[in-house]
């Protein structure tokens, strides 16, 4: 027996993008239905760092850490170049959280009962199987997922991920656009968890380079009670195969370092998991079918192109997204869909310029022994560097070198952090 719904939202995907934009439009007086084809709580392949910028929005939707079963403050980040230069940079200081990591597991899972309690109509375990628009119909957009449910409404928001299913549904319409659905460019990451961990990585953030990777990276971010997320983060190129990505991640689960970093008694609960990281929303399109669709998260290819962080921007582009639908009216969607281009590529422009460019100068091993070089160079640009990558770049960085001292940066306000006291 088919099931119809009708909402003035429809959002697919129910991750920190999804979450973000449905929680929004509720709080913004519309009815929002919000469909994912998993059951929360469900594991999501991710690096699970939590930076100031990610912090910043989780607080402003009205999460609280302690609804975040995993949650764990990190106070610094050890940066070590392929020559074994460590850049020590501090992260939060005394009394407050501007860093942290948590499970997806447990973080998407508390963003969905957010949303719940915003007012949002959360429907699990359906995947969408066809989308219709209808530019001229009041409701013209008809959502059909598996199970035979059926959902009308005026706009839909598609949060469903780099495979986007939306973007695929809605493109040439051959059976090779429904498949390959994945943004071209950006990174591909590769994590497991390690337990038992009793080095060094227990309980700070480690990040370093070797030249397999560059410009890519490997990672150790602490979870507690001895769990650590561990990972790599590639650039995809044309002609890599996946083989050779699943080389490289082996060959650093067998390099010293990492053990160095976990310690002697540390094994790995189970087979690691990767995942395509689109990055660079500067050349896709954020809108189809006249505003009637919004892409946000990675199926808008926010994320960072250098470091790969994507929750931060996710949050961001989920925001911004249902801002312009609530300020435009759901029954102007052309107007919705410009202002929302024009704010998250003014918001992201300059990061993600920034982002190709340290890219750039970390593709060989000289540049990234300069980046670390400067970035542990002393106590203010330590303190900077920590603010820069886990605060978000700030948009007005001069973009030459010779000016990056201080006093020549218009830093935004420090995010103040959560209080220690109640994380």
């Amino acid at each position: 027996m088919s099931r119809r719904m009708e909402s003035d939202v429809v959002v697919v995907g129910a991750g920190p993008a999804g979450c973000s934009a449905a929680t929004a439009l509720a709080r913004g007086g519309l009815h929002v239905v919000m469909v994912d084809r998993a059951r929360f709580p469900r594991d999501k392949c991710c690096g699970d760092g939590l930076t100031a910028g990610a912090l910043r929005r989780l607080e402003e939707l009205g999460l609280r850490p302690a609804a975040v079963a995993s949650f764990t403050p990190v106070r610094s980040l050890a940066v070590r170049s392929p020559r074994g230069m460590v850049a020590d940079l501090p992260l939060s200081p005394a009394g407050a959280c501007h860093a942290a990591v948590a499970r997806r597991l447990d973080l998407d899972a508390a963003l969905v009962e957010l949303s719940r309690d915003a007012g949002v109509e959360v429907v699990e375990g359906h995947g969408l199987e066809r989308l219709d628009v209808d530019e001229s119909a009041a409701r013209g957009c008809a959502s059909y997922f598996d199970g035979d449910l059926e959902l009308r409404s005026r706009l839909v928001v598609a949060a469903d991920g780099a495979w986007s299913r939306v973007r695929g549904l809605l493109g040439a319409g051959t059976q090779r656009a429904r498949r390959d659905r994945v943004l071209p460019g950006g990174l591909h990451g590769f994590r497991a968890y390690a337990t038992g961990v009793d080095g060094p990585g227990g309980d700070r953030m480690w990040v370093w380079f070797t030249p397999r990777l560059l410009p890519g990276y490997a990672w150790s971010f602490p979870i507690g009670d001895g769990t650590a997320n561990v990972g790599i983060c590639m650039q995809r190129r044309t002609g890599v195969a996946g083989r050779e990505l699943a080389a490289a991640w082996r060959e650093e689960l067998t390099g010293p370092f990492l053990r160095s970093v976990l310690g002697p008694g540390a094994t790995f609960e189970r087979a690691a998991r990767s995942w395509p990281i689109p990055a660079g929303i500067d050349p896709v399109e954020t809108s189809a079918k006249n505003g009637r669709v919004l892409y946000v998260g990675d199926a808008a290819s926010a994320a960072d192109p250098f470091t790969g962080e994507g929750i931060a921007q996710a949050l961001e582009t989920g925001a911004a997204a249902a801002g312009a639908i609530v300020a435009a009216g759901a029954g102007a969607p052309d107007r919705a869909a410009a202002r929302y281009g024009a704010e998250v590529r003014g918001r992201l422009a300059v990061e993600h310029r920034l982002g190709r460019a340290l890219a750039a100068l970390a593709s060989h091993p000289a540049g990234i022994e300069s980046i670390v070089q400067v970035a542990g160079h002393s106590s203010w640009t330590r303190a900077n560097a920590g603010r820069w990558l886990f605060e978000m770049v700030p948009r007005s960085l001069p973009l030459t070198p010779s000016r990056w001292r201080p006093g020549a940066l218009h830093l935004p306000p420090p995010y103040r952090g959560w209080p220690a006291s109640g994380v």
